[in-house]
Order: C-alpha cells, then sequence, then structure tokens
C-alpha cells in the first residue's frame, strides 16, 4: 500500500470515529434474539430453504455503531435433480457463533428533522467472523465412498446488512425494545458443509440467512444526561 493510499484510508477513518465520538447520545447493551430462512448453495444441485435460529448480544459505545455476538442454529439443506451425476444431498443441523461489527448511515449525518434521513439513519451494514459447527446426514451417498454422518468445524465470514428500529422506549424517550430485519451472506471457508470430501467438492461454499429478531435494551449510559432532545 502506498503512502498516499495509507493517508486518505487514516484520514477516513477518523472522520467516521470522530463523528461517532460526537454523536453519542446514549450507550446501550442489547439481549435479542430471532428467526429467519437459511438456504445453502454447496454441492447438492437445488439449495433448499429451512428455519433457523438466533441469539445475540451487542454492545453500542454510540448510538450508531455496535459490535455483539451472535449464536445461530438451524438447518442447511439440498437435494439432486435426475439429470445430477452425483446425486448428492444433505441435511446439515448445524450451530454457530460470529462475532460482528456494524455501522448505521446515521453515524454520517445524525439526528435530522428531516424525515427520509431520519428513517434511511437504521439502516447498517457490517462484517464478522466465526466459526460453524456442523451435524450433516447425507441422505444420498449415489456411488461415493464417502462416511454418511460428518461432524467437523469450519470458519465463516459474515456479511450483514438490515434495517434496525424502536418499537417502544422509555419515559426518557431512549429505546427499551427494538425490532432487527437483516439479510446476511455467510462464507464458509473449507470442505464439508454438505459432508462430501470427494475429489469435486470445493473448498468453500456459502449461505444466507434472512431473519426477523428483537432486542430488548439496557441504557448504560448517557453524553447528556436523562431528558435531551433528539429524533428518532
Amino acid at each position: 500500500m502506498k503512502g498516499s493510499t495509507k493517508i486518505y484510508l487514516f484520514a477516513f477513518l477518523f472522520l467516521i470515529f470522530n463523528r461517532l465520538s460526537a454523536q453519542i447520545r446514549y450507550q446501550q447493551f442489547t439481549l435479542g434474539g430471532g428467526a429467519g430462512a437459511a438456504t445453502a448453495y454447496a454441492g447438492a444441485d437445488l439449495p433448499k430453504t429451512n428455519a433457523a435460529f438466533y441469539v445475540s448480544a451487542c454492545y453500542y459505545p454510540t448510538t450508531f455503531f455496535n459490535v455483539g455476538l451472535e449464536g445461530q442454529s438451524g438447518t442447511l439443506s439440498g437435494v439432486s435433480t435426475p439429470q445430477s451425476i452425483d446425486l448428492k444431498s444433505f441435511n446439515n443441523n448445524f450451530k454457530s457463533i460470529v462475532l460482528d461489527a456494524n455501522l448505521y448511515l446515521g453515524a454520517f449525518f445524525g439526528a435530522q428533522q428531516n424525515g427520509f434521513l431520519n428513517f434511511i439513519k437504521n439502516f447498517y451494514g457490517g462484517v464478522g467472523y466465526g466459526v460453524m459447527i456442523n451435524n450433516v446426514d447425507n441422505a444420498n451417498l449415489g456411488e461415493l465412498k464417502i462416511t454418511d454422518h460428518i461432524n467437523n468445524t469450519l470458519s465463516i465470514i459474515q456479511f450483514n446488512s438490515g434495517y434496525e428500529f424502536n418499537i417502544l422506549k422509555n419515559r426518557f424517550d431512549e429505546p427499551l425494545l427494538k425490532a432487527d430485519l437483516s439479510a446476511r451472506f455467510y462464507y464458509v471457508t473449507g470442505k464439508g458443509i454438505d459432508g462430501y470430501y470427494d475429489t469435486y467438492s470445493k473448498t468453500h461454499s456459502y449461505y444466507t440467512y434472512f431473519a426477523v429478531g428483537l432486542k430488548y435494551t439496557f441504557i448504560t449510559g448517557s453524553s447528556y444526561g436523562r431528558g435531551y432532545k433528539k429524533y428518532d
């Protein structure tokens, strides 16, 4: 990386964190959970969509930035088509844990009386890293000479986006209960999400997860005290 590029990157990050620190209104800690639909794109020809559930704990050092730890449990599966050569199908009752960080659009313009900006400030995006613990039953092995029950652990990279909004506030106009709509993309490194380790198995795969959840909020600190005016 050239020197000028490093300077621009440092300046950009400095501006973001300077903006975040200037916008601190209250620090939050949340506990929550939710459910949604997970779809794996692995060795089978036809991915199936199944239910998956999650629980999470997040810390908001500022209103528009959080770091969180999430545990997830659900099923990933796929089936083969009649035209398939390998006749692969699988059922993976997986569990995962991910550490992630998310930045909200409100970090770039703060609270506004403008209705449009006040709405879009709750959109967020983020990344995370974690591990997936697989428990795979292969429904159809075809002619492949491999085991029909796989337990392994793989690394996953999460790309997250969503929208979060308050549905209940306390008497100080601070968030008490939040709703969270999210779309996640998981890049899985290594073989085995579908239980197959044959010559043609890919060294990576991925799955998507669309979820709806709730977060119960604990206010841990306020930079302006209770009773400040804000737009929410």
